[in-house]
């Protein structure tokens, strides 16, 4: 499974190892570092509110679901997730399969998902 914060798989292992030299460098570059809190993915699961769209079977409504989705890839995104800021989530997450089922979304009458 995709790490939920970050590149990468769930179980693999990343190395973490900055060169002394690299670190002087940055430390004289930029400042010392301050470490962000890290969070957990139950901590941020526990800040995910109520969606908003009711229960669709083409749509993931779960909490894990809209906190896996909330952000992207970029370095800002990830320190938002590492800290648990991540501001706002998705009301649900749509994973289509098929080419069939993509064109189900398209045709599906906003009102009937919204509560």
């Amino acid at each position: 499974m995709k790490r939920w914060r970050g590149w990468g798989m769930e179980n693999d292992a990343v190395p973490v190892e900055v060169k002394s030299s690299l670190r002087n460098l940055l430390e004289m570059l930029v400042g010392s570092p301050t470490p962000l809190p890290m969070v957990t993915l139950d901590e941020v699961i526990a800040q995910v509110p109520a969606s908003r769209l009711g229960d669709h079977p083409l749509i993931d409504i779960s909490p894990e679901a809209r906190v896996r989705h909330a952000r992207g890839q970029s370095l800002p995104d990830w320190l938002a997730m590492r800290s648990g800021d991540v501001g706002v989530f998705p009301d649900g997450v749509a994973t289509p399969n098929s080419a069939e089922r993509c064109a189900s979304y398209s045709t599906m009458p906003r009102r009937r998902i919204l509560r």
